[in-house]
């Protein structure tokens, strides 16, 4: 029940979202032909804009205040005291500030709409209040599990660790490698590029068809031409799209279905292809660096699968999963077919867990298997984007040309047969 409601939750956002940018589309154009289409452009760039830098700006501030944890306790100096000095130290908000923060919501409704979806409060109102949980004697990974926002997963689950295993400074001295959400976040103009141009195609081509080509009918017709094959393979195109027009809804309906889905329900993105397979690699990642923690400090295997399975950071189907494998490890399985039969670690990878536990390195294996893991996820995201980019853009283009070869040819066409 929890899963169905968390889709239907991240479902209403999606439709929020389209029905938002549809009306920025729409408002535009509607406003006049000629202001329209430029209009159109600028209003989804400047809102486009705002909202990746809001969401640069507030993954760099978890980052910052990650680093600030972590030196912190590498310093010995007390949690509370350097989250207050760290909130007293953030720029302070002018008088106008609040004003202009209105204002801008106003103005770029997009970005007022991710930050409702995300979190409407600053982050230093997060960090602060964090700072009043420590100061009122709560440990971090309790003040952290209390705020949302203010840190990601992998700084919680590490902060976890180290509070149970009292080396919360070896915890968090590993929080400096590349996060998965800097590398979402640097792909996504890549693709949202070309899908912007494509909408804005969209609405030219809609015009040239609906304004344009039936004059050029009519003015071939009164002087007895033939329309060019490109541009009659244009309209047999675009015949072919109207068809089609009235489906559009449905699998816009269809498409946020499925993408609100797979983002809600970590089950559904477990098996998703291809994106399950990279979610697999983040998770299975995140759980062999925390077991390798858990083991360097002592702890056995059952015990730090049962830690965990009980960590309220993890998802449920990771947790589920987990208590598989402690079951396993209880029954005396190696922690490598435990892992393995649960789907927490690449059966390519099962032999040297198995080698590491013989030879006594487990915990360090298990650490730089997860940095592979982690490593080989991001490598692949950035390979497939800076591969499908390109391609992206050169469809657009192709399909740019193709509008433009068939809506000029009757000009020129038109042009030759009065100059002779």
């Amino acid at each position: 029940m929890r899963a169905v409601f968390e889709t239907f939750r991240v479902l209403t956002q999606v439709f929020g979202g389209i029905v938002l940018f549809g009306f920025l589309v729409y408002a535009p154009i509607a406003a006049g032909a000629g202001f329209g289409m430029v209009g159109m452009l600028f209003v989804l760039l400047i809102n486009g804009w705002a909202v990746y830098a809001f969401l640069r700006y507030r993954q760099g501030c978890r980052r910052e205040f990650a680093h600030l944890l972590a030196a912190a306790v590498n310093g010995n100096f007390p949690l509370e005291t350097a989250v207050r000095v760290y909130v007293n130290d953030r720029p302070s908000r002018g008088p106008l500030r609040p004003t202009l923060e209105w204002i801008g919501c106003c103005v770029l409704p997009l970005y007022a709409y991710t930050r409702l979806w995300i979190g409407w409060r600053q982050f230093d109102h997060l960090v602060e209040e964090v700072a009043e949980r420590l100061e009122d004697g709560h440990s971090l990974s309790e003040a952290l599990d209390a705020v949302p926002n203010v840190a990601d997963r992998e700084t919680r689950l590490a902060v976890a660790i180290g509070e149970e295993t009292s080396s919360l400074a070896a915890s968090l001295r590993g929080l400096d490698r590349e996060r998965w959400s800097a590398v979402w976040l640097e792909i996504a103009p890549r693709l949202a590029y070309p899908f912007a141009v494509l909408v804005f195609v969209g609405v030219i081509a809609t015009f040239l068809m609906a304004m344009i080509l039936p004059k050029f009918h009519r003015i071939f017709d009164e002087f007895g031409e033939a329309m060019p094959p490109e541009t009659v393979a244009l309209v047999q195109s675009w015949e072919i799209v109207e068809e089609f027009l009235p489906l559009l809804p449905f699998a816009f309906l269809a498409f946020a279905v499925v993408a609100a889905t797979i983002v809600s329900n970590a089950a559904v993105r477990w098996h998703t292809p291809v994106v399950g397979r990279l979610y697999r690699w983040g998770v299975q990642a995140d759980v062999l660096r925390a077991l390798g923690r858990l083991l360097a400090a002592g702890q056995t295997v059952p015990a730090s699968l049962e830690f965990l399975e009980l960590s309220r950071t993890l998802p449920r189907i990771v947790r589920r999963r987990l208590r598989w494998a402690r079951a396993d490890a209880e029954r005396g399985e190696t922690l490598d077919a435990a892992l393995g039969a649960a789907g927490l670690l690449p059966s390519s990878m099962r032999p040297l867990v198995r080698s590491a536990q013989r030879v006594g390195t487990l915990p360090w294996a298990l650490g730089e298997l997860g940095e592979h893991l982690a490593g080989r996820a991001v490598r692949l995201v950035r390979k497939v984007s800076l591969v499908a980019a390109p391609l992206l853009v050169v469809a657009v283009g192709a399909v740019v040309a193709f509008i433009a070869v068939g809506m000029f040819l009757p000009l020129i066409q038109l042009l030759t047969r009065l100059s002779e």
